[in-house]
């Protein structure tokens, strides 16, 4: 999946913590962060730094890769 903004994001990590099984308050409890951030990053409705951001896509076993635009 392509990331592009932070709502897709949100989606990415609920669909991942949803699929190996963990609540947002187990999810947020390993971060730490609190459940309400966690809950609001997954609908979109907030941002968080990206020390956090990292830390979840590590929780939950996602990859992240950054490529450049083709110039054209």
């Amino acid at each position: 999946m392509d990331v592009a903004d932070e709502k897709e994001l949100g989606r990415a990590i609920r669909a991942r913590r949803k699929k190996i099984g963990m609540t947002i308050a187990e999810l947020a409890s390993v971060i730490p962060c609190s459940p309400r951030l966690l809950s609001e990053l997954e609908r979109g409705q907030r941002g968080v730094s990206i020390a956090v951001a990292f830390r979840l896509i590590q929780m939950l076993g996602l990859i992240v890769s950054v490529r450049g635009s083709e110039e054209g």
